[in-house]
């Protein structure tokens, strides 16, 4: 088939490159123009493993283009895919401003044959319908168009392996052609397909993400209370993770869920529930309790270290999981602005292996950026593991203590061998751990798996 997606995001990109692979020939687009630029000349503009290998070769094979104005693509493309951003209001509205301008930017198709326009991007119940409304009522009447919904489900990380070896495929359609057109189009790959109507669709991506928030934050308060009646609780969650009912997944505890995905589509859901009349009460308090975090390990610090305003502290990890540069809700911003709120005078230092370029933008400046986690610890009086990037887990005890002034770790995400550091005269602080508790992570799974929005 002829494809076209609108929107370079992480999301747009690896879908198009990805039905690419598989042979379509796809058009992506996307306003930005200096990000079509690096696109043409094989870069991606942001870190995301193996994507820039599979652009590269499908761009070099002839079978993907890049461009700024999708004005012609309704012209040859059978199926256009909507991958624009939905970002949040304050009030947690997701704001759609981006999927009209793109819609509107489609122009007119001679040929007579109907076009399916897919929206991968997160929306609120029933924008499938406004939308096909609106390309109705503006498109005339020898441009017949149905619109869809195909939420899309990746995490950042994984968005190629999660492109290739869906988990599932949801297609929310109303016309029975344009549903089966999608199945075959999606047919090469491994995940099962759900049919179902589009609101239940849209509603199925917000409800998947928030269910994850609401066991995240769950997580981590059980992480407090062990932490307060001197239980283990890495112990705790694989004794949960092995129950089929519960499973091991989402249940690492640590600084909290961020990045562009579930704090949005949790709030998201919170007000469209809230509009309908059917409050969302469990993931409203998941919310307030993931917003809490950051807070709970300045209070570690502050049990751990005394006179804060004259220490300086290393914050290792920004990116908000592993696999990522995405500063988006990330909690070590957080993190660095309460510190900074709570003790005017601290000296904070901070690496993360991808998120360098992001963080000059999004950190407060008071915060300087390092080039290793070995420049970031010299001289510190105690660091933070604030993202579980595997690199960290490889610095030795020696190291700690010889690069800083008191060798005192808070490790945010359970990354580290508490037990060996602790031993070697390191004094490793996990999340909801006895002292001196083993570093092995029990089967479970951290938060590293949020969704894409």
């Amino acid at each position: 088939m002829r494809l076209a997606v609108i929107g370079a995001g992480i999301v747009g990109l690896t879908t198009g490159a990805g039905f690419a692979e598989l042979g379509h020939q796809v058009d992506c687009y996307d306003v930005d123009a200096g990000k079509i630029k690096q696109l043409m000349r094989g870069r991606v503009p942001y870190y995301e493993p193996d994507l820039e290998a599979l652009v590269a070769r499908n761009v070099e094979a002839g079978r993907l283009r890049f461009g700024c104005n999708p004005e012609r693509l309704p012209l040859e493309a059978d199926v256009i895919f909507m991958a624009v951003g939905t970002p949040s209001a304050a009030d947690g509205q997701l704001r759609l401003s981006y999927l009209w301008e793109a819609a509107d930017r489609i122009g007119e198709w001679p040929d007579g044959n109907a076009r399916i326009v897919v929206i991968k991007s997160t929306v609120p119940v029933g924008t499938a319908e406004r939308l096909e409304s609106r390309l109705r009522s503006r498109l005339p009447a020898h441009c017949p168009v149905h619109v869809a919904s195909v939420p899309e489900f990746m995490r950042e990380g994984h968005a190629v392996r999660d492109f290739f070896e869906p988990s599932r495929i949801v297609i929310g359609a109303a016309n029975p052609e344009a549903a089966s057109r999608l199945e075959q189009l999606h047919g090469a790959l491994s995940g099962p397909v759900v049919h179902m109507d589009r609101r239940s669709a849209e509603l199925a991506k917000l409800a998947s993400n928030a269910a994850l928030a609401v066991k995240l934050s769950f997580a981590n308060e059980i992480a407090a209370l062990a932490e307060q009646t001197g239980a283990d609780y890495p112990a705790i969650a694989r004794a949960m993770g092995l129950d089929p009912r519960i499973g091991p997944h989402f249940l690492g505890a640590g600084l909290g869920f961020g990045g562009s995905c579930l704090p949005k589509d949790a709030r998201g859901l919170v007000r469209l529930a809230d509009e309908a009349g059917a409050p969302q009460t469990l993931v409203s308090a998941a919310i307030r309790a993931n917003a809490l975090l950051p807070l709970r390990m300045v209070r570690k610090l502050e049990a751990a270290l005394s006179d804060l305003p004259r220490r300086k502290v290393a914050l290792l990890g920004l990116a908000f999981k592993p696999g990522t540069d995405d500063l988006r809700e990330a909690p070590s911003l957080r993190l660095a602005a309460e510190l900074l709120r709570r003790h005017p005078g601290i000296t904070l230092t901070a690496y993360d292996p991808a998120a360098g370029r992001m963080a000059k933008r999004l950190l407060p400046g008071a915060v300087r950026l390092c080039d290793s986690a070995e420049e970031a610890l010299h001289g510190t009086d105690a660091a933070i593991i604030a993202t579980d990037w595997p690199e960290f887990r490889q610095i030795p005890a020696n190291v700690f203590k010889k690069r800083m002034k008191r060798a005192i770790i808070l490790d945010g995400r359970n990354l580290l061998d508490a037990a060996a550091l602790n031993a070697q005269g390191v004094v490793c602080i996990g999340t909801g751990r006895l002292p001196g508790a083993a570093s092995e992570s029990c089967g479970v799974e951290t938060d590293r798996s949020s969704l894409l929005s």
